[in-house]
């Protein structure tokens, strides 16, 4: 599942007469593996009646710290090196973070314009994003923080960079994104109908399992029992999502790159047909924050929080059925949408309201209630705003603000979480939920990762899918064997992967093609470990 949240920008444009770059701020809040808050900024941020600058502070209000206020302190130097003066960051502090803060990641990036355009490279080499951790209260060098150092005190930390580099550019904003922690090796997991997807913390692809398409992008069709580098993705990538036969990746840069099958277009090459067996550009396609994909297409949800799709005309929720070779813009979705999960033939947009939104093909109910088909339809029923959704082979899963979880679509596994007697457009409630903090649905398996770092699945279980030692099918959730510290997880067709917290990652279910990534092609009712991960 593909999952993002933001805001909209404040923003500023600096003053003809500022002689080194300013900066202005905005906050935002993610609640990774499929968990979504809203913040709202509540007024302009100014300084002496212009942008923020270098060595001052803006008070900002966000979403984890319950109304206390954040101060951002951006501090930058001129180095004259050679007869070529630049600028540079130096440090940037945050202070007066509240407890309830605690356990996340700041993300911080810098910008230089108006526009949610490309993030500036600020620090070693090429990064445009630095992370700190917020370990219950004590700062520390987060994903992708080579080159950074951090100084922690009470409610506040310096991020110090050892090896800037030059603006190419005045700084006019800088962001900063409060998200669930990411785990150091790996920060995201994603897996297709037989084979699976990881982002590693040097900003690398790998993937493994089957290759018959070329989905796992390393120029072959050859599957692979243990995980390999996709090629040309060894590093600048924030964001993966697997689907059927083909994959995508967002850029640092905000631009997206697909590969694998492209029967209808939709790894975004412009033409249809054939197989890509390395990732393409997307064009036309910029200031992408996540993406979402199925068997057919393509989607991606924008920085403005409007969401485009490619690909198989009918699941692209345009209005129409015809098909597309590059994104259009799906109907009455143009700003708002904070999350986008796609199953094989459907997606569903989460709106910074709560609501639910959903179109494509809804054989058996996955579309829901709300009509959907070739534009999106409201969801009715769920009973609490959704913070997050995930999208199966032909159901849906929200999660709810209370961590709770509601289902509807196929059920003939009980994969929606009630007695599998008929589909149901209507959401379920899964029994025995209430602190989820993810979900991720597959074939006919659904799982969340509860706040504890265990796992629960249910539906389909004939090839160990739902990870409890079994082979049976069950609509009541079972807890996978010997998962505690899990932080995502991933569904695939009849298998199921997880990260944990120590940077290992754990497979189960069908091994078919090497899936699992174990080395074998033995299925596993319980979890083994993915080889060379970390």
């Amino acid at each position: 599942m593909s999952d993002y949240y933001h805001d909209d920008p404040v923003e500023f444009s600096e003053p003809k007469s500022k002689k080194f770059p300013g900066f202005v701020a905005f906050l935002l809040f993610i609640f990774a593996g499929g968990s979504f808050l809203q913040t709202t900024l509540a007024a302009n941020i100014t300084l002496n009646s212009g942008p923020i600058e270098f060595g001052q502070g803006a008070s900002i209000v966000t979403a984890c710290s319950e109304g206390s206020a954040l101060t951002v302190t951006p501090q930058s130097e001129f180095r004259n090196a050679s007869g070529a003066g630049a600028y540079y960051v130096k440090s940037i502090t945050v202070s007066g973070i509240p407890s309830s803060c605690d356990g996340k990641d700041f993300d911080i990036s810098l910008y230089d314009n108006v526009s949610n355009s490309d993030a500036l490279p600020i620090f070693d080499t090429s990064k445009r994003v630095v992370t700190v951790y917020n370990n219950a209260g004590t700062f520390q060098q987060g994903f992708q923080g080579t080159g950074s150092t951090v100084s922690s005190s009470s409610g506040a930390f310096t991020v110090t960079f050892t090896s800037p580099l030059a603006l190419s550019s005045d700084a006019m904003k800088v962001t900063l994104q409060s998200i669930e922690h990411r785990g150091w090796a790996q920060v995201a997991i994603s897996s297709g109908f037989d084979y699976n997807c990881t982002l590693l913390n040097s900003s690398a692809v790998k993937c493994w399992g089957a290759n018959d398409f070329g989905n796992l992008g390393d120029g072959t069709t050859t599957q692979r029992l243990t995980p390999t580098t996709v090629s040309g993705l060894s590093s600048g990538v924030s964001a993966i999502a697997v689907g059927n036969r083909h994959a995508c990746a967002v850029l640092d840069s905000g631009a997206v790159r697909c590969w694998g099958t492209n029967d209808f277009g939709q790894t975004g090459k412009g033409v249809k047909g054939g197989n890509q067996a390395t990732p393409v550009d997307v064009a036309g396609l910029s200031n992408v924050s996540a993406m979402s994909v199925g068997a057919h297409f393509s989607c991606a949800l924008l920085r403005s929080g409007a969401v485009k799709c490619w690909g198989r005309g009918t699941m692209l929720g345009q209005g129409s059925s015809t098909d597309r070779l590059s994104p259009v813009d799906v109907s009455g979705l143009s700003s708002g949408v904070i999350a986008i999960a796609s199953g094989n033939y459907h997606t569903c947009a989460v709106l910074n309201t709560g609501a639910v939104r959903c179109w494509g093909d809804d054989g058996r109910g996955a579309v829901g209630n709300g009509g959907g088909g070739s534009n999106p339809g409201t969801i009715t029923g769920l009973g609490a705003s959704a913070i997050g959704i995930t999208g199966g082979d032909r159901h849906t899963c929200a999660l709810l603000s209370t961590g709770a979880v509601k289902c509807w679509g196929w059920n003939d596994l009980g994969q929606i979480g009630v007695t599998p007697v008929g589909d149901n457009s209507n959401p379920q409630t899964v029994s025995g939920i209430s602190t989820a903090v993810a979900l991720s649905a597959g074939g006919q398996t659904s799982c969340a990762l509860l706040s504890s770092g265990e796992v629960n699945c249910w539906g389909a279980g004939a090839n160990g899918q739902r990870g409890n030692g079994t082979t049976t099918d069950s609509h009541i959730p079972v807890t996978v064997s010997g998962m505690s510290s899990a932080t995502a997880i991933s569904n695939g067709y009849n298998h199921a992967c997880a990260l944990l917290s120590s940077g290992a990652a754990k497979c189960w279910g069908s091994n078919g093609n090497g899936r699992l990534g174990d080395g074998t092609t033995n299925n596993s009712l319980t979890p083994v470990s993915v080889t060379g991960i970390p």
